[in-house]
């Protein structure tokens, strides 16, 4: 039964550093990863709806009509 218990315990052990890893290394640099994809994907969006609202002025502007 000791030796169970000292397996439980060093499986405990290992589990706390485990976690311990991920929230001090892996989590910050995959936040910060995350963060920097989210900037591109909102810059690439904005330069598309740039593009939209242009083509749509521009056609608008052809058939002498407003947009909202």
């Amino acid at each position: 039964m000791d030796k169970l218990e000292e397996i439980g315990r060093r499986l405990n052990e290992e589990l706390t550093r485990l976690r311990r890893y991920v929230d001090e290394e892996v989590a910050p640099e995959t936040e910060r990863r995350t963060a920097q994809f989210l900037r591109e994907v909102s810059e690439t969006l904005t330069t598309a709806a740039s593009r939209l609202e242009s083509r749509n002025a521009a056609r608008a502007a052809k058939s002498g009509k407003e947009t909202k």
